[in-house]
């Protein structure tokens, strides 16, 4: 008798994020809308990507017993743009998701659970042969950059496909996708004549289908095949509208009722998401997971398994015809082929009373302009650079682009590809053509269409990439072209839902900068050298800035910007201008200084109105309304440099004016506000100081001269706030606890639970996250023997929530 194949089920998670960085810059603004974080991809890092690659099981009193990577279990592709963010802003979580990709090899006959994916999701089906090369091409090696393998399979942006699509893939050796069964026609067995339709998703899924790549006629117009999976669409649409995530044991049983126990040949229960789905869209969705994979499954005989290995094990019997197969494709959320991503075609996520999409046919339009015009560009240009073939060109320049901080990618790039690498001019231009290509492709980003209106984030960051590659054709077109009135006349024709602006309005309003980007980046500079800061980051190596010359509260600063993998160059004088109120006002004249002839104000008291009258060609631009980011900058430098003055200068306000601390505990708050404020900041300068003072080394007469300044702070109802030294706190304690866990020492295991015991004195906000993940494999070894020597470590273990009581 034959042995029955167990429940194996695979569960894919579609991690992405569009590019969001500024084109100027190369880095992520502040996002207001993604508040309290940073940006969307920084929320949605902290909830989702790295809570998954260190997902807590809890007991029943909600203490932690065990931390899982659930990418070790889960099919993955991680969206090129996002996976080159979380490796330079998430490391830990980086190396982790790294890890499990190796752990599952290792368990699955060496494959993989991460797959690759179009660079940047632009749909397929309406790209150019070259574009779907280049995104190929450039999905698999920022694949292998990062996992050290070629993939696999490949995710397809809202899994658009067509014929010419598959034949790309099978070109550059994709053996397999994933699709939902809303895009299959008909299929038949191996060797039968006839096709049965399965237009109205009545498909088999919990088997793999084969794809050959023949034309019109039934031709095959290359060697080999590409395999498909679909998955359930009602349990996949259950995780993401059904809150399947909310109970593990519920999840569980909808995939055993996929699941038919009478058939005897093998089945995959195949389920495809939204990656975000576990712990962004669904709080703690990853929880669920991670229970789902490492107490329910192996209870009841589920076998997680990822595409790859299933496919080894049990090749595909059957072939597909898909829908739309020799037009313009289908994709999972277009019920009419893919015209979501060009035309109002009835597909979108809502919106008021008479929205249309109509606007989407001029945006995408607007973009095959730019495009159109590029392309011939570059193709002309680029040979006159290179002896490579242009496409070839761009499509190797992806190995600049999976680590665009090493400068010496970029150098072997141009050192294998420009006729002469030491002709700074030539490789100048090379860089500006691809990087040219590179804005344009990043124009038709998917998102840019998918939702309900062109007045949207997603649209408006496609036009400032489509702007961005416009300035840098600039030398490359005859002067006073028209490519920039074209486009825009072209979007002129689109109009947004919200407040029925022309697609021009939304393009000079939201992609367009009042102040371009590259002169708010000089103010900063300006700004910083006339505050006397002293600082370094990535902007200062484009960016120097030399004093001219300088009075009372007016500075006089040149400034030049350069790029010089694009030769791209501007100088600027700033005077910038200290008001009675400590405002500060930055003029900005382009040239130097002997050129625009920007000189110092009579009255420096002067707002911008009347600044800019005095200076009609220059910008003018209070510090406030720089970018974010920059202000986030200054104050880093400010309080580096004033802190500890500032904090020094109250710490005796009460003895230096004869008053006493005791003053605050009046009920009816006689003293004046202020002098009620500077008492408090006395108290709060003083434990901050202190606080400070334990991050040098442990003390018991400081630690208690903390805890007496903390009740006195009590008693009197004050509310001391220590912004920023959790996070010193959360350095130290992360040191001391790897010194622990290389060498235990009784001395550091004391200082640990004296800083975590001041902590909480002082409610500091500390990300207990990251330590918990740190600490982990030590309370692992707890755990074997908890009374040995790691028992003093106990308080610590329980200040980080994991079970010590029952243990």
């Amino acid at each position: 008798m034959d042995k029955k194949h167990p429940l194996y089920f695979t569960i894919h998670g579609h991690f992405y994020q569009p590019p969001r960085e500024n084109p100027w810059t190369g880095v992520i603004e502040n996002q207001p809308s993604a508040r309290p974080n940073h940006d969307w991809n920084d929320r949605i890092a902290s909830q989702c990507y790295s809570p998954n690659a260190a997902s807590r099981i809890l007991n029943e009193h909600g203490r932690i017993v065990d931390i899982v990577n659930n990418y070790e279990y889960m099919s993955f592709n991680m969206g090129p743009t996002l996976m080159g963010w979380i490796r330079t802003n998430t490391p830990d979580t980086y190396r982790r998701i790294q890890e499990a990709d190796r752990r599952s090899m290792e368990r699955l006959n060496g494959h993989g659970n991460a797959i690759a994916q179009v660079y940047n999701h632009i749909i397929m089906p309406l790209a150019s042969e070259q574009d779907k090369r280049t995104q190929i091409r450039w999905g698999i090696e920022d694949f292998k950059f990062h996992f050290g393998r070629m993939p696999e399979a490949m995710w397809l942006a809202e899994t658009a496909i067509n014929f010419e699509t598959v034949v790309e893939l099978i070109k550059a050796g994709i053996k397999f996708t994933i699709l939902s069964p809303t895009q299959a026609d008909s299929f038949r067995k191996f060797g039968d004549e006839e096709w049965t339709g399965c237009s109205n998703t009545d498909i088999d899924t919990t088997r793999p289908y084969r794809v050959y790549p023949r034309d019109k006629d039934g031709n095959l117009v290359c060697d080999g095949y590409l395999d498909v999976f679909f998955y359930n669409p009602w349990l996949s649409s259950a995780v993401g509208f059904e809150h399947l995530l909310r109970n593990a044991d519920t999840f569980g049983g909808r995939i055993r009722d996929a699941w038919d126990k009478n058939r005897k040949e093998p089945q995959l229960v195949s389920i495809g998401t939204d990656g975000e789905s576990y712990g962004h869209h669904e709080p703690f969705g990853d929880m669920c997971a991670a229970w789902l994979y490492n107490r329910y499954a192996p209870d009841h005989d589920m076998v997680p398994v990822n595409y790859g290995w299933y496919l080894e094990q049990f090749p595909p019997q059957h072939e597909v015809l898909l829908k739309n197969f020799h037009g313009e494709g289908c994709a999972w959320s277009c019920a009419h082929g893919v015209g979501r991503w060009y035309r109002d075609c009835g597909c979108s996520t809502g919106g008021g009373p008479n929205w249309n999409q109509k606007w989407r046919g001029p945006l995408r339009e607007a973009f095959n302009i730019l495009k159109k015009r590029a392309d011939d560009v570059f193709v002309r240009e680029f040979e006159k650079l290179s002896d490579v073939d242009p496409w070839d060109a761009r499509n190797n320049y992806v190995q600049a682009l999976v680590a665009p901080e090493d400068e010496s990618r970029i150098q072997d790039f141009l050192a294998r590809t420009v006729k002469d690498p030491t002709d700074a001019d030539m490789c100048a231009k090379a860089i500006r053509l691809l990087e040219i290509q590179k804005f344009c492709l990043f124009s038709y980003t998917s998102c840019g269409w998918f939702f309900n209106d062109i007045e949207g984030l997603e649209p408006v960051q496609n036009m400032r990439y489509a702007l961005r590659a416009m300035e840098l054709l600039e030398p490359f077109l005859p002067y006073g072209n028209h490519l920039k009135s074209e486009f825009i006349s072209t979007l002129a024709c689109a109009t947004s839902n919200e407040h029925k602006l022309n697609g021009a309005e939304v393009f000079t309003r939201f992609a367009e900068e009042q102040v371009p980007v590259i002169v708010k980046e000089m103010a900063e500079q300006a700004a910083i050298f006339h505050l006397g800061l002293e600082g370094d980051n990535e902007k200062s190596k484009k960016i120097t800035a030399t004093k001219i010359a300088s009075r009372r509260r007016q500075t006089l600063v040149r400034t030049e910007y350069y790029d010089k993998f694009i030769d791209e160059r501007r100088i600027a004088t700033v005077l910038a201008i200290t008001d009675a109120l400590g405002r500060i006002n930055l003029v900005v004249a382009d040239g130097e200084n002997e050129q625009n002839g920007l000189k110092f104000v009579e009255n420096p008291n002067l707002g911008t109105t009347e600044l800019q009258a005095l200076n009609p060609t220059a910008y003018v631009v209070r510090m406030r309304d720089l970018m974010s980011d920059s202000l986030k900058r200054i104050n880093q430098l400010t309080a580096q440099m004033h802190l500890t003055e500032i904090t020094e200068s109250f710490s005796s306000f009460a003895l230096n004016h004869g008053i006493s601390i005791d003053n605050l505990a009046d009920p009816d708050h006689t003293l004046p506000d202020t002098m009620r404020k500077i008492l408090s900041l006395e108290i709060n300068a003083r434990i901050h100081h202190d606080a400070l003072k334990l991050l040098e080394g442990t003390d018991d007469k400081l630690i208690a001269e903390i805890k007496d300044l903390m009740n006195e702070a009590n008693r009197l109802e004050t509310k001391p706030s220590f912004g920023g030294t959790g996070r010193m706190f959360f350095k130290k304690l992360k040191a001391l606890i790897d010194t622990v866990s290389q060498n235990y020492d009784e001395a550091t295991v004391k200082y640990i639970t004296d800083l975590i015991t001041v902590a909480d004195w002082l409610q500091l906000g500390i990300d207990k996250t990251s330590l918990e993940n740190r600490v982990f494999a030590i309370y692992t070894e707890f755990l074997k023997e908890p009374q040995g020597k790691l028992s003093a470590l106990k308080p610590m273990f329980g200040w980080l929530n994991f079970e010590v009581d029952n243990v």
